[in-house]
């Protein structure tokens, strides 16, 4: 919908006070059930509805062009909507258009106690009175509309196939079959989903727009399992359209195949976690980290250490991995050079060592950002870290430029330190909750905006989100992924371009990326983990899991003991990059 839609003609105008939203909406849609002179659906103006004002447009100029372009005006009158200036700037211009001329003008009296509102210049216009039997009878016939004896009937193109509980469905089409005398399907109407029974818990976007005569479905899911389910397909103007009934399954737990004799395990249970290198696992019990690498078809454990308190940060290099507890204790493993335990000393009148970010910079240098201020920087098998800064405003987020770094405060401030010197610093928001380098830009993510920085010009762009306020981030590579607290997120790139949106669990969050991304793990809430592919989830356990981030292959929990296996086994096969 664009602007120069306000400039073609209108039907209806609804003219009301934002209070009466209601009323106006009920009738809105009781004159989309109509019909006009000429066969077709009416087209009717309500400035809060799909079609009304668009977004970003001015609204008294698109009122002017609406109210000139429309063929009737009905007005709610309302002791409110003689309160509302906007609703006497409607009125006045109807009359100075000469719209209350020739039966155009309608007034529709919602509130008997707005009778002695009515000004002078519209008080001879005879008003409908919605405590009448059949007043909406009456508006249709002084607008010139007829009961539509045929109405387009929707459509499922293709039954729902097999659904799984936590599983994005196979995308969904609605479209409509227009029978001979019925108003045709207009381009832009809402179509809207609903699940019976309800305690099957139908999540996703459930209301689309008609695009190219069809509506797609694309993210939904079912939140449990139920031996019977029907999906109502509903519209304005339209016979609803139900499916045949189907089952949602509980997700398969695991696969026969995966008890196959040359399959690797591990013997231990926990969260596992891949180290860079695709192969080597590192699997966290409890506050126990161990490192285990392959041997032939088998995994050994190759180093172990213990966190002080539970973790509060993660972080992948090119080669290492490092956690963080809460006391300020780091654990560093690679390949290389083993298993590392660093323990960061407390500013003297510090209550809290508490650090607020990790990351890797050139080599593997590992940087660690306390809340308390304090920067320090730790070279691969080394266990004395350096203190290279001290930040007065503390750290949030953290990412190295090289030998440079970039500190997102608790001001919300971003500052770049070229080596110890302030080069550039940046007013962002309060609460920063990630930061990635992708290529020249960094991208730092706040709870309302993304913002990116240009490393060569020092230009910084703020984008709104599309999902708001934000709980989680995780930078995956190539993608950045973002979930708010209801399960709804986004992927998006360096050019701050949407790549994949999806629906998830509310209060998900993403724990593990592969392909740049287009592999996402998420933990729910009640601590089982999904796999999601190009924003559909294929694949729930009960138990933690993890995906190497070459795609290929998978660390499963079944509560016992780990299983690595090809991605391939847990439903769809991943897409290579």
């Amino acid at each position: 919908m664009t602007a120069d839609r306000a400039a073609d003609d209108w039907d209806v105008f609804i003219s009301y006070a934002r209070e009466d939203y209601v009323q106006a909406k009920d009738l809105h849609d009781a004159l989309l059930e109509c019909v006009t002179a000429r066969g077709g659906t009416p087209r009717v103006f309500l400035d809060v509805s799909r079609t009304g004002i668009p977004g970003g447009a001015d609204w008294q100029s698109y009122l002017e062009e609406a109210l000139r372009g429309t063929r009737h005006v009905v007005a709610l009158y309302s002791q409110t909507y003689f309160e509302k200036d906007v609703c006497q700037w409607e009125l006045h211009r109807a009359y100075e258009l000469r719209l209350t001329e020739g039966g155009r003008f309608v007034p529709l009296l919602i509130d008997p106690g707005a009778v002695k509102k009515v000004p002078y210049v519209v008080n001879r216009i005879n008003w409908i009175p919605t405590t009448r039997p059949h007043w909406i009878e009456e508006v249709r016939k002084a607008l010139g509309l007829s009961t539509a004896v045929a109405r387009p009937a929707l459509r499922f193109d293709a039954p729902v196939g097999d659904a799984v509980a936590g599983h994005t469905l196979a995308p969904l089409t609605v479209t409509a079959a227009t029978p001979e005398g019925a108003p045709a399907w207009p381009e832009g109407s809402t179509v809207t989903l609903a699940a019976q029974p309800p305690g099957a818990g139908l999540t996703g976007t459930l209301s689309v727009r008609v695009s190219g005569g069809a509506a797609v479905f694309g993210d939904l899911a079912f939140g449990s399992a139920a031996p019977e389910v029907v999906l109502v397909a509903s519209a304005p103007g339209c016979e609803p359209v139900t499916t045949a009934p189907f089952p949602v399954r509980a997700p398969q737990e695991r696969s026969s195949s995966w008890d196959a004799v040359d399959r690797p395990v591990i013997d231990t249970r926990g969260l596992p976690v891949f180290l860079p290198d695709g192969r080597t696992l590192a699997v966290l019990d409890g506050l126990r980290l161990t490192v285990h690498q392959p041997n032939g078809s088998a995994y050994e454990a190759v180093g172990t250490a213990k966190l002080g308190q539970r973790p509060r940060l993660w972080a992948h290099g090119r080669h290492g991995l490092a956690v963080a507890d809460w006391s300020g204790q780091v654990v560093v493993a690679s390949p290389r050079h083993g298993i590392r335990v660093v323990g960061l000393p407390a500013p003297a009148d510090a209550r809290l060592n508490v650090p607020g970010a990790l990351a890797f910079g050139a080599d593997d240098v590992l940087y660690i950002g306390m809340w308390s201020g304090s920067v320090w920087r730790l070279p691969p098998g080394s266990t004395e870290p350096e203190r290279v800064l001290d930040h007065p405003a503390g750290v949030q987020v953290l990412a190295a430029d090289g030998t440079d770094l970039l500190v997102g405060g608790l001001d919300g401030t971003l500052t770049r330190y070229v080596g110890r010197r302030i080069a550039t610093e940046h007013v962002l928001e309060p609460v920063l909750l990630g930061i990635a380098r992708v290529g020249d830009f960094v991208l730092v993510v706040g709870e309302q905006h993304v913002h990116r920085l240009n490393l060569t010009t020092r230009q910084i762009l703020r984008v709104t989100l599309p999902v708001a306020p934000v709980t989680d981030v995780l930078a995956c590579g190539e993608l950045i992924a973002i979930v708010d607290a209801r399960g709804q997120g986004v992927c998006f790139d360096g050019e701050l371009a949407v790549r994949v949106g999806f629906h998830t669990v509310p209060g998900a969050r993403p724990v593990g990326s592969a392909l740049g991304g287009r592999l996402l793990v998420l933990e729910h809430p009640d601590g089982s983990h999904a796999l999601m592919r190009e924003g559909r989830t294929t694949h729930v356990c009960g138990h933690p899991l993890d995906v190497s981030p070459d795609g290929s292959l998978a660390a499963v929990s079944d509560g016992e003991r780990l299983l690595v296996l090809p991605v391939s086994e847990l439903g769809e096969e991943g897409t290579r990059a």
